[in-house]
């Protein structure tokens, strides 16, 4: 066993430079049609059925909603919230099962709820080999990562936990799927030529942030922050 857990595998390396491959590798395997036409993307269907993964969006995570998805890596059991009892409760899960806090969309938006999707999907492609191996001693509960609402403070990084590295990439990752690179700079020009009349350029760049977060499926502020990492505008 202690040979086992001294290979346990280090957080993967990905710079934040090579998100966009990252993603792009990701779609390449399971909606490559996605890089060849600006579309929104499935990322229920990619979840579902290409990675076979099962989603549950029945279950609050946390009382606070403090946490919005989780992603469970083997079977066991995991705690969830009731909101209507008040109460937290034990549910045995299978491998592979994804929970989404079923008032992201209410309390945040459409885009949010997608983007968690694809955050749970980014643990599962990248970490899920380091959550087995790393927790081989507890068999009885489910090892899973918990996404909360709130980012890791790049400010103190050289005190980050392997969790949060892992959130880090996931949190750059998700985006860039659910927004292509190639792909959204492609639909930002036509929606640019459909909006030529325009001239005033606040005017201009505000209907194109939410042209493109309605066309994507993404939140405003999830197309405006792709906007500027591709100097769109």
């Amino acid at each position: 066993m202690s040979s086992i857990i001294e290979q346990v595998p280090l957080v993967p390396v990905i710079h934040k430079s090579e998100f966009d491959d990252v993603a792009t590798k990701f779609l390449t395997a399971y909606c490559p049609e996605a890089l060849e036409t600006p579309m929104p993307i499935p990322i229920m269907n990619i979840a579902r059925k290409k990675l076979g993964l099962i989603v549950c969006t029945k279950y609050r995570l946390s009382e606070d909603f403090s946490i919005l998805g989780q992603m469970c890596f083997n079977s066991g059991y995991v705690d969830v919230y009731l909101k209507d009892t008040d109460e937290y409760i034990q549910l045995t899960v299978r491998r592979g099962t994804m929970f989404i806090d079923p008032d992201v969309t209410e309390l945040r938006n459409e885009g949010c709820f997608n983007n968690t999707v694809a955050h749970e999907c980014v643990h599962w492609y990248k970490h899920r080999n380091h959550h087995l191996l790393a927790h081989v001693n507890d068999i009885k509960r489910s090892k899973k990562h918990q996404c909360p609402a709130t980012e890791p403070d790049e400010r103190i990084q050289d005190k980050w936990t392997d969790d949060d590295w892992m959130e880090w990439q996931a949190n750059g990752i998700a985006p860039r799927i659910l927004m292509p690179k190639d792909m959204f700079i492609q639909a930002a020009k036509i929606f640019r030529e459909e909006l030529s009349k325009i001239d005033n350029p606040y005017v201009l760049s505000y209907t194109l942030e939410n042209k493109l977060a309605e066309f994507f499926q993404v939140s405003k502020q999830s197309a405006s922050i792709r906007m500027q990492e591709l100097e769109i505008m």
